[in-house]
């Protein structure tokens, strides 16, 4: 507690911040995979939606512990951005693809229970979800068309998310936004590449699939940060600074504080405890004849 009374706000700790961002994760691939699963071929708003309102839900819920980036590429944005440490970027990194991983897994166990006939071979089912460029993209889009949609589409989304996570941006509505835009360039690329922008979610389904996504796993991981790091590196250069980054610094903050008012509180009681200099001798002389001076009669 500071000396004002006020009770500073403490960052939750690493671990608990990774797990958040390791279940955030699922949830939102959990929802993504489960809607595509289902849903007609070409149901591409349906899918997107379903990302991006399991993303609001996910921000508005875990966002307070782990300001809520549950993908690889906003990780890696944040760090380059100065609001994350590249340390704690890694972690996130790693916790955000088992996460996805164990979503797609939950989703073949819960395939494997149903009756027979019910659903596709699970390669076949899991190879429909897989991102792919040249013969395994939906429309048939080369491998540059695909790389320049995932580069734009990641940076469009970090810009955003830059944009409304920033100090000076006062709205509330955040993570809506940051949903709604997810949601609209999932629909976007759904018919591209089957819609990455997320190097966790493209992770998902590669060890279910056919070779071939596996192959090709590395053009989603490349593409999507190299766009969010472009975009949160222009963001850098050119923005205000007067942003506080989030992890970097706000753990300290409140024993920085601490120890700037203990400081001052020293130097304080130092002065106070401070002897008076003393006065010389020959004043004193001077100021008794002064007194014995006036004290007699003329």
């Amino acid at each position: 507690m500071t000396s004002s009374g006020a009770v500073p706000v403490q960052a939750h700790p690493l671990s608990t911040r990774v797990i958040v961002e390791g279940l955030g994760s699922f949830f939102i691939v959990f929802a993504g995979l489960g809607t595509a699963l289902f849903s007609a071929a070409g149901a591409g708003t349906n899918v997107g939606f379903a990302y991006g309102l399991a993303m609001v839900a996910a921000i508005i819920s875990f966002g307070h512990i782990s300001n809520g980036y549950f993908n690889p590429a906003f990780s890696l944005a944040m760090a380059v951005a100065g609001r994350l440490k590249f340390s704690a970027m890694a972690l996130y990194l790693v916790a955000q693809t088992i996460g996805a991983v164990l979503a797609s897994v939950v989703w073949l166990g819960l395939m494997m229970v149903m009756p027979a006939g019910a659903a596709p071979a699970t390669p076949e089912l899991f190879a429909a979800l897989a991102n792919g460029f040249d013969a395994h993209s939906p429309s048939q889009v080369p491998l540059i068309g695909v790389a320049i949609v995932e580069v734009v589409g990641a940076g469009i989304l970090t810009a955003l998310l830059l944009g409304a996570t920033s100090p000076r941006n006062k709205s509330v509505l955040g993570p809506v936004a940051v949903g709604l835009a997810f949601a609209v360039a999932v629909g976007i690329t759904m018919p591209l590449s089957n819609g990455s922008l997320n190097p966790a979610r493209a992770t998902s389904v590669v060890f279910l699939a056919d070779g071939w996504a596996l192959g090709q796993l590395w053009l989603f991981w490349l593409a999507p940060l190299a766009g969010a790091a472009l975009a949160a590196a222009l963001h850098r250069a050119f923005a205000p600074r007067t942003a506080v980054a989030h992890d970097a610094d706000t753990s300290t903050a409140p024993q920085q504080a601490d120890t700037g008012v203990e400081q001052a509180q020293e130097l304080l009681d130092a002065e106070s405890v401070a002897e008076p200099a003393p006065v010389p001798a020959a004043q004193l002389d001077d100021a008794q004849a002064f007194f014995d001076g006036r004290g007699k009669k003329p």
